[in-house]
C-alpha cells in the first residue's frame, strides 16, 4: 500500500504542470450554497477581467459526491473530468467534514504533503483545516485534530457583521502598498487564528515556522499571517501556509493553504474578490498578479461652477438610491482596476473615519451620475440659454 501511495505521489509531482489552475469545490452537504455561488461568480469575473494569461486562469469544478471528493484527495485527479486538480476548496457552511465517511484528516495530509495539492478554506473550511471540528474557542490546541501551524483562538461572534482587518507586511498575497492598511470584510461566525504550540517566528524566513512529525515524516510548516482582526474577533483573520518535507538534508516544498476567517466572497468590495482569486492561485503555486497602487486624483473646479455641480451631485445621489444593486455592481466591475482601487480606498476611509459603510459601487455610481447630470445641465444651458430645475427622482 505504501509503495502504491508513493508511486501516485511521484507521478503527480513529476507530471507537467497544467497551464490553468483547476480548483475542485466541495458543494455537498455542509457547504453553504450562497458561498459556493458567489465564489463561482468571482472566479468567472477574475478570468474575464483580471487573468493575464493561462497561468493565472482558474478553471472551476465542483462536486456534491463524497466518493469523487475522496478520489481527488487520494490521487490528485478528478475521476469525472480527468483534470489534475491544483487546489481543493471548502467554502463556508456548517461542519462539511461530518458528511465525509472516510478518514479525511489522513486524506488531507496525503493530498497536501504527498501530492502537493493546495487548499483554500473559508469560515467552516478554515475551522476544518485549523483542526477545530467543534467550533470551540477554548484556547490554543483545543480539539486540534490536524497540524498546520495554526489553531482557533476565537470565533462564533455573530452572523452578518462587518469586520475590519489590518493587512500585515511580508505576506505573499497582497502588494506592499496594502501592508499596514485596514480593509472591511463580511464576517459570519468565522474563526480567529493563533499559533499552534511549537510555531515560532523565524527572522531568517520572515515568517512563522514549526518543525514537527506527521505520520512518520519530518515536516516543516511555514505560516505567513496575511491579516489580523481590528475588531469583531481576535487573532489572525487570514493566514497563508505551506508544508515542507525533509528529504536528506533538504526541505522539499509541498502543498500550500490559505485560510479565511471572514468571507471575501460575500464582501461588497472588488479588492476582497481579487484576494480570494489570488489565494487560489497562490495555493496552487501559480503566479499571483499584484495590482499597482492607485494614484490620487486631483480635480480643479472652475470658479462659478459650484452651485451647478452641487445640484448635479444631489440629483445623482437620489438616482443612486433607486438604481438596482446589480446595475451598480456591473458598472463597478466594468471599470478599470485603478479606478476600482481608488473608490475602495475612499470607502475604507469613510468607514474608518466616519464609521459609515458606503460601498465602493455606490461611490462610483454617484460620481458617474454626477458627471452625466452636470454634462446634461451644461448642454441644455448651451442649447437654450438656461438649465431647468432638475426633476425629483
Amino acid at each position: 500500500m505504501r509503495a502504491a501511495v508513493t508511486m501516485i505521489a511521484f507521478v503527480v509531482l513529476m507530471s507537467p504542470v497544467c497551464a490553468e489552475v483547476h480548483i475542485l469545490t466541495w458543494a455537498g452537504e455542509g457547504a453553504d450554497s450562497t458561498c459556493v455561488a458567489r465564489t463561482k461568480e468571482i472566479v468567472d469575473w477574475w478570468d474575464t477581467y483580471r487573468a493575464i494569461g493561462p497561468d493565472t486562469t482558474i478553471v472551476w469544478h465542483y462536486t456534491t459526491r463524497v466518493d469523487r471528493w475522496r478520489t481527488v484527495l487520494e490521487t490528485g485527479t478528478d475521476p469525472l473530468t480527468g483534470a489534475r486538480i491544483s487546489v481543493v476548496y471548502v467554502p463556508g457552511g456548517w461542519h462539511p467534514e461530518r458528511y465525509w465517511d472516510f478518514d479525511w484528516v489522513r486524506a488531507l495530509y496525503h493530498a497536501q504533503i504527498d501530492l502537493g495539492i493546495g487548499y483554500v478554506g473559508i469560515c467552516a473550511g478554515a475551522y476544518l483545516h485549523a483542526g477545530n471540528t467543534t467550533y470551540s474557542t477554548s484556547g490554543p490546541g483545543h480539539d486540534d485534530v490536524l497540524q498546520d501551524g495554526v489553531t482557533v483562538i476565537d470565533g462564533m461572534n455573530g452572523p452578518n457583521r462587518i469586520c475590519r482587518v489590518l493587512i500585515l507586511q511580508d505576506n505573499p498575497l497582497t502588494p506592499e502598498w496594502t501592508w499596514g492598511n485596514v480593509f472591511t470584510y463580511k464576517y459570519w461566525n468565522g474563526p480567529g487564528f493563533g499559533p499552534e504550540p511549537g510555531l515560532e517566528f523565524n527572522s531568517s524566513y520572515k515568517c512563522w515556522v514549526k518543525i514537527t512529525n506527521i505520520e512518520g515524516r519530518e515536516v516543516m510548516i511555514k505560516i505567513w499571517p496575511v491579516g489580523e482582526y481590528v475588531d469583531t474577533c481576535k487573532g489572525w483573520a487570514i493566514v497563508a501556509g505551506q508544508y515542507f518535507v525533509k528529504e536528506g538534508d533538504k526541505w522539499v516544498p509541498r502543498g500550500r493553504f490559505v485560510l479565511f476567517g471572514p468571507h471575501p466572497e460575500l464582501t461588497s468590495r472588488t479588492g476582497a474578490h481579487a484576494l480570494l482569486a489570488k489565494a487560489i492561485l497562490w495555493a496552487a503555486g501559480a503566479k499571483v498578479p499584484m495590482e499597482p497602487q492607485p494614484s490620487p486624483v486631483v480635480q480643479v473646479v472652475p470658479k462659478g461652477t459650484i452651485p451647478k455641480a452641487l445640484v448635479a451631485a444631489v440629483v445623482a445621489t437620489a438616482l443612486t438610491f433607486v438604481l438596482p444593486e446589480d446595475v451598480k455592481e456591473e458598472l463597478f466591475t466594468a471599470s478599470d482596476p485603478i479606478t476600482q482601487g481608488i473608490f475602495e480606498t475612499i470607502s475604507n476611509v469613510i468607514q474608518d473615519k466616519l464609521g459609515l459603510e458606503v460601498p465602493p459601487e455606490d461611490l462610483l455610481t454617484v460620481t458617474v451620475a454626477t458627471v452625466v447630470v452636470y454634462a446634461l445641465e451644461a448642454l441644455i444651458e448651451w442649447l437654450f440659454g438656461t438649465a431647468p430645475a432638475p426633476a425629483s427622482a
